[in-house]
């Protein structure tokens, strides 16, 4: 039994199918399949049932699956904390980043990130916020990006922005009159959303109030860039984070901002309590911090809209 054999059973587990597996292990096919039939013989047991929909482990697998993760996690640990010890950012970074946070901040930092430290490898993934918090504590990925609070024990959570709501209204539309708005105004028909699972909506409706959730939504959509074209396109109003408009901020007179204290999303990044890699966290902070105005960093801004 090896390290690697106990990796291609975990990847195989993940991906259920044993061409899916051996790819994202960028190995073959077969080899991937023998490793797992020599662990399985060494062990004495059907570790997968196999069979034409793929692969799915056996009742027996699954303890042995979950112990498997466990000592490779172990064993990530070790090589994270000979690399905190040394200050190096080096090995995989693997990020979540929420959808409405991903176009408007990755960007920013990203390229920066794998300039200055080249023998990082990072992979991004965009997921929703539930998501990005189980694969944190199944150490299926190192940091996540996203909103909070999460009032959750086991994640440690490091605040970088409190990024200001914006309401961005029609020309047609009575709120495009106002040098300001409060969430009060926010009653009026024509409010657009995002859809249900997304924690930004739940931050609207906060803010909205809950007679809001109802009678005033006559769309829903997937994105905030959706959302800002039907109103630049057609009629009503929607609520965007500052980022997704900081080009326009100062410019575009249907942008208003509400009255102090204005409404704010906390983003934040998100690590397990386990995480050792100081360095890379430390790293990726100060970079994304130098990437946005100072006006948008954790402190400087208004009342946080909780999302949970």
């Amino acid at each position: 039994m090896n390290l690697q054999q106990l990796t291609y059973l975990v990847a195989l587990d993940t991906h259920r199918q044993f061409g899916l597996a051996a790819d994202k292990s960028c190995v073959s096919q077969p080899a991937l399949s023998v490793q797992v039939q020599k662990l399985e013989e060494e062990l004495g047991v059907l570790l997968f049932d196999r069979g034409p929909r793929g692969a799915e482990p056996t009742a027996v697998g699954v303890k042995v699956i979950a112990q498997a993760r466990q000592v490779l996690r172990e064993a990530q640990l070790l090589r994270e904390l000979v690399q905190a010890e040394k200050g190096e950012v080096v090995g995989d970074l693997r990020l979540g980043v929420i959808p409405t946070v991903a176009p408007y901040l990755v960007p920013r930092f990203l390229v920066g990130l794998t300039a200055a430290y080249p023998q990082l490898r990072v992979r991004v993934e965009e997921l929703r916020s539930e998501e990005i918090m189980q694969q944190l504590k199944e150490h299926r990925l190192d940091v996540g990006l996203l909103v909070t609070p999460l009032d959750d024990r086991q994640l440690r959570e490091l605040p970088l922005l409190e990024e200001p709501f914006l309401l961005l209204a029609s020309a047609t539309h009575p709120l495009a009159a106002q040098a300001t708005v409060q969430p009060a105004d926010l009653q009026q028909p024509g409010l657009w959303l995002m859809q249900q699972g997304h924690c930004f909506r739940n931050q609207v409706l906060n803010v909205c109030g809950p007679a809001s959730s109802s009678g005033a939504v006559t769309y829903e959509s997937g994105s905030i860039e959706t959302l800002m074209e039907l109103v630049r396109r057609h009629h009503g109003y929607t609520l965007v984070p500052e980022l997704a408009v900081l080009d326009e901020v100062g410019h575009n007179p249907l942008l208003k901002r509400f009255a102090e204290p204005a409404p704010v999303r906390e983003v934040s990044l998100v690590v397990h309590h386990g995480f050792v890699r100081t360095p890379l966290l430390t790293a990726l902070l100060d970079l994304i911090l130098a990437s946005v105005p100072s006006r948008l960093h954790a402190g400087e801004a208004g009342a946080k809209v909780r999302w949970r």
